[in-house]
């Protein structure tokens, strides 16, 4: 009986590390990587020295960013899929934030999102989101503050890339996620950009 359980429990152990390696080798196809690869291994043309690259070159392409721990993000493609859903999770994170936080709650709040900037993927994207950082800081108060501070440094960016500006005053209502349990009880203020910014805080 004792060696039915044991080998049950090998079969279930072996059967999970299967699992995990399909997992993984799914997970692991080119299409799914933020690296697009810039020759076709495929083709019999390729030389083999057209695939692989230079110090110089994987140097210049994992160039740091001064200012940045992350290097540069040369692939566009890349960077704008990071982008939408970098922004995406931290409109949501504000709209989620509490409407009355403690000290340490809004203190976690601002240690985070410099933590996010210094440590986001992209090198120059990192680099100027500190500066903006600097030049308007993060606003904690409340809820409302927090999501219209994240607005504006989102409209910062969009004004930088030629984008239209987003309406500042839907930015609770378009990031809801309506996962609270009292959701019913959250009122959504409508508020400018300009009346948030001139409270500081």
């Amino acid at each position: 009986m004792r060696f039915l359980n044991y080998r049950n429990g090998v079969f279930v152990r072996i059967l999970a590390i299967a699992i995990l390696v399909s997992i993984w080798v799914f997970f692991s196809k080119p299409e799914l990587s933020y690296i697009k690869p810039t020759i076709d291994i495929n083709n019999k043309d390729v030389k083999e020295e057209d695939i692989k690259l230079s110090a110089e070159e994987k140097k210049a392409e994992l160039k740091r960013v001064d200012g940045s721990i992350m290097p540069s993000m040369p692939d566009l493609e890349a960077k704008q899929e990071l982008g939408r859903a970098s922004w995406k999770y931290f409109h949501t994170l504000l709209a989620r934030f509490p409407d009355t936080p403690t000290d340490e709650e809004r203190d976690k709040l601002s240690v985070f999102i410099n933590l996010f900037a210094e440590l986001y993927p992209c090198g120059e994207c990192s680099y100027h989101l500190q500066k903006m950082i600097k030049k308007y800081p993060v606003q904690t108060s409340s809820r409302t503050s927090a999501s219209l501070w994240g607005c504006h440094i989102h409209n910062v960016v969009n004004k930088h890339l030629k984008k239209p500006e987003y309406d500042c005053s839907t930015i609770l209502e378009d990031y809801d996620c309506g996962c609270g349990d009292d959701e019913k009880n959250i009122k959504l203020n409508k508020v400018s950009i300009n009346k948030e910014e001139k409270q500081l805080g």
